[in-house]
């Protein structure tokens, strides 16, 4: 027997960040500096929370972080989801000036999902700071 809570779906679970698909993430990363997308499913109990985690620790984050969502389940993001590699949910991907910095699989407590995502922000802005060879 496990001491991890079982998650349930929610009834008509959105999460709270704006949605983009295929089509609309290329203007998302244009207008937005820093940028985490949580790829999510309505069926998926543990996206849920995922989502609270995601608003609690905002205020850890960089001020000019733009969060969205992407439901693996919509066909117009199938493409998108595709090209970031998402095997699982919830999967966040975060991109640092437009390019892809790395994913994070899988739920996480608040204080371990907040250090890795700064890792993969400061990550991202070390190699949009490098020279190109």
């Amino acid at each position: 027997m496990t001491d991890t809570p079982m998650h349930r779906p929610v009834a008509n679970f959105s999460p709270s960040s704006p949605p983009v698909t295929s089509d609309t993430i290329a203007d998302v990363l244009t207008a937005h500096p820093i940028v985490i997308v949580h790829f999510w499913a309505v069926w998926n109990g543990v996206d849920p929370p995922m989502d609270s985690r995601l608003t609690e620790i905002r205020d850890r984050l960089p001020d000019s972080v733009h969060f969205t969502s992407c439901n693996i389940d919509d066909p117009s993001c199938f493409d998108f989801a595709k090209s970031v590699g998402v095997l699982n949910i919830p999967w966040l991907s975060v991109f640092v000036g437009g390019q892809h910095a790395g994913n994070i699989c899988g739920l996480r407590d608040i204080n371990p999902l907040a250090t890795e995502l700064l890792e993969l922000i400061t990550r991202g802005d070390a190699s949009a700071d490098s020279p190109v060879a």
